[in-house]
């Protein structure tokens, strides 16, 4: 009995689905009526003219983008590309049936070429012309009178680049388009939605893309409308910090060491010649990732020459100093130099950088002044000023060029090392504000 039971369930359940097959057979349109359709919409349909009954009003055209991708970003030479596709809405008031009295066909699709469309052409274009639409396009009809075309491919456009804070820059690039040969009483486009859409949008491993905005714009006399399709990109400085920026921040902290070197080694001209060369390099490798006509001048570009000027001003320091350090000591210092030397090691009190075996001495004497100055003050007096004449002079004796050759390369050291630093937290500060 269970099984009679489930059977007759079978059974009801077959009949239903033939019941809606049958019916749906008699509510589809078969081949015939779809030819006869569209015979009937394209008999004497005139592509070339604008499809609205009364001339003078105007058609709107909604227009959407879909970005799939962004292929190339080339800031030398100032062109963006990208994969992407417009979606265009309006309506042909030649193109509209009865769906009830068509065998219920609600929409057909039909060729780019049986159409009219309006045409519209990349204005911001980086080479060659681009009109949007090719033969092969499919637009979709709607029976009333909406129709649907979304042309998509590879956009190349024009885009101004702003490197001046490269390698933590921003763009925005502006993809322009407009429908020659209509004026704006004619053919006016507009914005479907204020912004660009990433429904099927893939992230590029060197530009986020931070934002988008759509707008429309009159152009010249004849009052063309323009859409502007505006996304704002951002650089990701990963791969510009490790391969430029801290090599460039290393090589101007080592070019500061020469002053280090023994100048017995003979190695100190060779040294800092090479880290010059080396940053001429790296300026060269940072303006093939520049624009030539970048306007502003990138920070970049003021930081590597203040890095070469730094650079070949410690070459010019070095020789020099290499000049002073062999000189022959009976050639006499200058007192300048003297004066310089004694303020900054503090060589009034007879003790030199290198002279520590003078220090004993140092303490005994002041002992000795001591006790001189308790029995006879006068005398101590004047004692103190033939000493200090006598020591003066012995100072000046021990001041030699090879002192002073000592004493400009500390100057040097860290008056370079803290410039190189105030450069680099200057770029960095700038750049990243």
């Amino acid at each position: 009995m269970a099984f009679e039971g489930y059977t007759g369930v079978f059974q009801a359940f077959r009949y239903l689905i033939v019941l809606y097959l049958v019916i749906s057979l008699i509510n589809a349109a078969n081949i015939t009526e779809m030819e006869n359709l569209h015979m009937s919409l394209f008999t004497g349909y005139n592509k070339n003219v604008r499809p609205i009954t009364d001339q003078s009003l105007t058609i709107d055209v909604k227009v959407f983008m879909y970005i799939k991708s962004i292929k190339e970003f080339d800031e030398v030479h100032e062109k963006f590309s990208f994969v992407a596709a417009l979606q265009l809405h309006w309506m042909d008031e030649k193109l509209r049936w009865d769906k009830k009295l068509n065998g219920g066909i609600e929409q057909i699709t039909v060729s780019y070429d049986d159409v009219w469309v309006p045409e519209l052409t990349l204005s911001s274009l980086s080479s060659t012309g681009t009109t949007i639409g090719k033969p092969s396009d499919r637009i979709r009809v709607n029976d009333w009178g909406e129709i649907e075309w979304m042309p998509a491919g590879l956009i190349e456009s024009t885009c101004n680049v702003n490197a001046k804070k490269f390698p933590f820059d921003t763009q925005s690039c502006d993809t322009k388009f407009v429908s020659l040969g209509y004026k704006s009483n004619e053919v006016n486009l507009v914005a479907g939605v204020p912004y660009v859409m990433f429904n099927v949008y893939s992230p590029h491993a060197l530009w986020d893309v931070t934002g988008s905005e759509v707008k429309t714009t009159l152009l010249g006399s004849d009052h063309e409308v323009e859409i502007t399709f505006t996304l704002h990109l951002k650089r990701d400085a990963t791969f510009a910090v490790i391969n430029i920026i801290m090599p460039i921040s290393v090589l101007s902290l080592l070019n500061v060491l020469v002053f280090i070197l023994v100048p017995e080694a003979g190695e100190r001209i060779g040294y800092c010649i090479t880290t010059l060369l080396a940053i001429a390099v790296y300026m060269t490798i940072v303006n093939d990732f520049l624009p030539q006509t970048s306007q502003p001048v990138p920070l970049i570009s003021y930081k590597l020459m203040i890095d070469l000027l730094t650079s070949a001003m410690i070459v010019f320091v070095t020789i020099v100093n290499m000049r002073l350090y062999s000189k022959d000591d009976n050639n006499s210092v200058p007192k300048l130099l003297k004066f310089v030397y004694r303020f900054l090691f503090c060589t009034g009190r007879k003790i030199y950088p290198d002279d520590t075996a003078g220090i004993k001495a140092e303490s005994e004497n002041n002992l000795n002044e001591r006790s001189a100055m308790q029995e006879n003050p006068s005398k101590h007096k004047e004692n103190k000023i033939s000493n200090d004449l006598e020591h003066s002079e012995k100072d000046d004796g021990l001041i030699t060029w090879k002192r002073i050759s000592y004493m400009i390369d500390w100057i040097a050291l860290f008056t370079c090392l803290l410039f190189s630093v105030i450069n680099m937290i200057i770029f960095i500060g700038m750049t990243t504000s």
